[in-house]
């Protein structure tokens, strides 16, 4: 029903015209942001809105997710400008995701590079990369080799280990969540996390010091959307 790409332009345009903001998210390294904008201009192909604050306007990149609790479905956009002199964006090719907008209920971060780990399961482990992390979640790649892992599946008990900081290698219990595989031997992996009392306070102390990190590095003039700025 709401497939259309003409459905979704027609819906936002209908918030505009009623001059209702709508919530424009972006992330950065992993960190989520959110804020609810207004808009200013409606064309034939696409709407203008003013442009979020510091920080968050530097994590807007060419895809754009704007959700509303008056919409059908959150709604998938393309940056086409940022005008830095009016404090400006315009949006356009809008389509809707196909799903309602759920909000994150823990602040994820990737770590400054690919951290090396490894996922256990079937008494077997796996060599990984973790490139995401939260409190209670983990984005892995991981490396299966000839195996065919058939066993591999939704809700599956493993086991995740990594180097966290100056803490030794830590083995955190936890089920699969998501499984996409990349290709016969590689797949991109998201593991629900069952951390021990001790491990939820390593967790918390990691994922506060990198979010200060990526939030002092969103302070750098250098760091903006890849778009020329009008």
């Amino acid at each position: 029903m709401f497939t259309h790409p003409t459905y979704a332009l027609q819906a936002v345009k209908s918030l505009a015209f009623q001059c209702i903001p709508i919530a424009v998210t972006g992330t950065y390294k992993g960190l989520f942001f959110e804020e609810k904008v207004a808009p200013l201009k409606v064309g034939p192909d696409y709407v203008v809105f003013r442009a979020p604050k510091s920080p968050m306007h530097r994590t807007l990149r060419d895809k754009v997710i704007l959700h509303s609790h008056v919409l059908p479905q959150s709604v998938r956009t393309d940056l086409q400008s940022i005008d830095a002199i009016r404090s400006e964006i315009t949006l356009t090719n809008f389509s809707f995701t196909g799903a309602y907008w759920r909000d994150r209920r823990e602040q994820r971060i990737e770590p400054p590079a690919p951290l090396q780990a490894s996922i256990t399961f079937g008494k077997k482990p796996y060599r990984a990369n973790l490139n995401n992390l939260s409190l209670h979640g983990a984005g892995l790649m991981a490396y299966f080799g000839d195996d065919e892992c058939r066993d591999l599946m939704l809700k599956k008990p493993v086991e995740v280990s990594f180097h966290l900081g100056s803490q030794s290698v830590i083995h955190i219990s936890g089920s699969v969540a998501t499984i996409r595989q990349m290709d016969y031997t590689l797949a991109q992996l998201g593991i629900r996390l069952e951390p021990t009392s001790n491990q939820e306070i390593w967790l918390e102390n990691y994922i506060a010091k990198r979010k200060i990190e990526i939030m002092n590095e969103l302070d750098q003039p250098s760091i903006a959307p890849n778009l020329v700025q009008l």
